[in-house]
């Protein structure tokens, strides 16, 4: 009964605050802001943080890394990235729902790629990727209503959480592909 009732206020949730913008695939020249979401727990999570920060080098666009760390911290671990730019567990509602002035950033930027590299579906980040308004989105995990354009995952392997690099590595070689 409690999943009935939390289920109906996620999608009144998502109805809200859901992205209007047309999505559809756009080549690099188009791109001028691209906005990525990483799971801190993702193995290799410091190695795939530094590819994107290399990808992002030299290009004519913007990289926005954005967090996602559900971990649960004892008292003496410390956060592996920035607050202001990391969704932590306590900042979800009791529907799972991230704090608004946490993403405002994430959901009010008009950007014009959106990379989720978190490869799970949890409410969070189904939420994000279909609320945040960009025109082209691509993720990892396939969810209800198809918000993105666009999925990579890795193969049928119990290791499918260690491929972020390898995925994150073919989306940008896909979409320097796309004219």
């Amino acid at each position: 009964m409690f999943r009935l009732i939390l289920n109906f206020f996620r999608k009144r949730r998502i109805r809200k605050y859901a992205s209007d913008v047309e999505t559809g695939l756009i080549p690099m020249s188009e791109i001028s802001t691209v906005n990525i979401v990483i799971d801190v727990e993702e193995p290799g999570f410091d190695v795939l943080k530094d590819d994107i920060m290399a990808w992002s080098k030299g290009k004519d666009f913007k990289v926005n890394l954005y967090f996602f760390d559900f971990r649960r911290l004892g008292k003496d671990e410390l956060l592996l990235t920035s607050i202001t730019n990391t969704l932590l567990k306590k900042e979800l509602d009791w529907v799972g729902m991230p704090a608004l002035s946490k993403i405002a950033p994430l959901l009010e930027e008009k950007s014009d790629l959106f990379i989720s590299m978190v490869d799970n579906a949890n409410f969070p980040i189904d939420f994000v990727a279909r609320c945040t308004k960009a025109r082209f989105k691509i993720g990892r995990h396939e969810y209800d209503g198809h918000p993105y354009n666009m999925i990579l995952a890795g193969g049928e392997t119990a290791d499918l959480r260690s491929e972020a690099r390898q995925i994150f590595a073919a989306i940008t070689d896909f979409i320097t592909k796309i004219k």
